[in-house]
């Protein structure tokens, strides 16, 4: 079995982000969407409007904690095989995530991709909650224009 990363959130978060597990090479970095490929820390930068200038971990890490954006997944151990969502096997759900939710006052939740959703089976209760497009390179259907005016939204509905 292989963990993921604990949370990851600074100051009083307002929003949570969820995915679903970390890639072979998110983890070889030990970092979260740490596949240059995957388009979260684009979107991310877009939607506060911050210049992505191939920024190092920690101002990604400060661009989150500056906006109240809190990161999770949803999956806290796994046998996983590659780097896509299908080769999760015998996956262990974070049962935590209630706690954190009410723990640090985050007023939603944002899905990152309809796997996520669809993995997280517990209910977290009457919270306001978002699916968004998924940030990851094998979601190439939609454009990355379109991607960043749905997560600007889905940031934007928890002020």
């Amino acid at each position: 079995m292989v963990k993921a990363f604990p949370p990851l959130y600074g100051g009083q978060p307002r929003v949570l982000i969820l995915g679903t597990f970390p890639s072979p090479l998110s983890r070889e970095k030990g970092e979260y969407y740490g596949n240059p490929r995957n388009q979260f820390w684009r979107l991310i930068f877009g939607a506060f409007g911050e210049p992505f200038d191939d920024p190092g971990y920690d101002r990604k890490k400060a661009v989150l904690f500056q906006n109240g954006v809190a990161l999770c997944d949803v999956i806290l151990e796994c046998e996983p095989d590659g780097a896509l969502d299908a080769g999760i096997r015998s996956p262990v759900y974070r049962t935590g995530l209630p706690d954190l939710i009410a723990g640090t006052g985050i007023a939603g939740v944002l899905f990152n991709g309809g796997n996520a959703y669809a993995f997280y089976r517990r209910g977290i209760g009457a919270i306001e909650r978002r699916v968004l497009p998924s940030s990851s390179p094998a979601n190439a259907g939609m454009r990355f224009e379109e991607k960043l005016r749905l997560w600007r939204e889905g940031l934007a509905s928890f002020p």
